[in-house]
Order: C-alpha cells, then sequence, then structure tokens
C-alpha cells in the first residue's frame, strides 16, 4: 500500500494531472508520505485554488511539525488564497538537494533550472557554466554547504525509538552504537525487512523536510 501510494503521487505530478493529483494525496497522508504528496497537493491548489482537497495533509503537517513541514504549509495555503510567500520559485529535486545537504562536501543549485550539483561533479569539469577554480556568480549559482551525516544519524535514531517491537528495536539500537553504525543499521533492517518500507519513507520524508526548509531560508520554494 506505501508503494502504491507513493508511486500514484509521483506519478501524477509526472503527467502534470492536478485531478489524478488530488485524488492521490489522501492515500499518501494516510502512509505518512507528506513532503513526497506536497507536489502533487500543490498542482491540484494551483489548478482548481481549493483547501478542500488538501485538508487533510495540511492536518497531517500540523500535527507532525517536522522541520520543513511548516514552509509547505505556507506554500499551499498561499497556493490556494492566491497570496505569496514572499520567496522565488524554483522546480527542484528536494530528494537531490537532500542528498547533497547531507553530504561532506555540498555542492551547487542552478538558480536558472533548479537543478542541483555534487561538487565532484563541478570538479570534474561537467557542469556548463561553473568553472570549478571560479568563484561562481551569486545570480545563477547557490552554493549547497556539505553538512554530513549528523542529521542522517540522528533519523536513525528517532525512527529506531518509534518502534514499537521490542526484539526489532533492540537490534537497531545496538546497531547505532559505536563506528559503522550506517553499515549495521542497513545489516539490522535486512533481518527484518517489514520495517525497510517504513524506513524509506521516515528518512525521505526527513531529508525532504530539511531540503525545503533550508531552501526557504535561502529564499526559494520547491515548485512541482
Amino acid at each position: 500500500m506505501i508503494e502504491a501510494a507513493w508511486s500514484a503521487v509521483t506519478s501524477s505530478v509526472a503527467k502534470r494531472d492536478p485531478v489524478v493529483a488530488a485524488a492521490a494525496v489522501p492515500a499518501a497522508v494516510r502512509e505518512g508520505l507528506l513532503q513526497t504528496a506536497g507536489p502533487a497537493a500543490l498542482l491540484a491548489v494551483q489548478s482548481r485554488p481549493s483547501m478542500y482537497e488538501v485538508e487533510a495533509l495540511l492536518g497531517a503537517l500540523r500535527e507532525r511539525d517536522w522541520l520543513g513541514d511548516d514552509v509547505l504549509i505556507e506554500l499551499l495555503t498561499a497556493a490556494a488564497t492566491g497570496t505569496e510567500t514572499g520567496r522565488g520559485w524554483l522546480v527542484v529535486d528536494l530528494d537531490m538537494l537532500g542528498e547533497v545537504l547531507g553530504g561532506q562536501r555540498g555542492g551547487y543549485l542552478d538558480l536558472t533550472t533548479g537543478t542541483v550539483w555534487p561538487i565532484e561533479l563541478v570538479e570534474d569539469g561537467q557542469v556548463e557554466g561553473l568553472d570549478p577554480y571560479e568563484d561562481p556568480d551569486p545570480q545563477l549559482w547557490l552554493e549547497v554547504p556539505g553538512e554530513g551525516s549528523r542529521n542522517a544519524y540522528c533519523d536513525m535514531a528517532d525512527f529506531t525509538a518509534e518502534l514499537t517491537d521490542l526484539r526489532v528495536r533492540g537490534d537497531l539500537v545496538a546497531a547505532l552504537d559505536g563506528k559503522g553504525a550506517f553499515r549495521r543499521f542497513q545489516g539490522a533492517l535486512d533481518r527484518h525487512d517489514t520495517y525497510r518500507v517504513h524506513w524509506r519513507v521516515f528518512s525521505t520524508e526527513r531529508l525532504a523536510g530539511r531540503a525545503r526548509a533550508w531552501l526557504a531560508d535561502h529564499g526559494y520554494d520547491a515548485l512541482p
């Protein structure tokens, strides 16, 4: 059910179909895919300015209140009421932005296309218009800092703390202790594969929320 809800919201955005997008949002909300449902909800609201179809999403975002959830609420509300958030608009892959933010070295965000480039590709000379040996034009490029793995580790710890199965929780707690925690955590999930999709939801939502919040702090909203 989680995979089906995930596929429905993402495919509706790819098809640019506001009716299908609106219909896909409720199932995504039930599965905890709130940030993931954001682009579909925004597409629906922009095309048919009514909050009715996304009220459940707004309520779930308010209740959860993770980093970035408030930004999505503000964006959806502005779209429905014809107001502005006061930020610019960019079509950005939040998952990719979150990955680069969570890396060790960061990268750059193209303010023209919304594409996020890891620093390794920049240094290899693979990014047109971005010279690795010169300071980029701040009107065209936004530097994305590499914040490291601390947030990702906290995600694993928070996910583990929420588990009600004491046996599984104990296994994951043990995996988080000491050097090599990321590898051991994935190994523990292999032993408890039922929880792997739930971890994927949790980690993706956290990643997207951090990316959305970071983007808002730098003056932009992510559009579908």
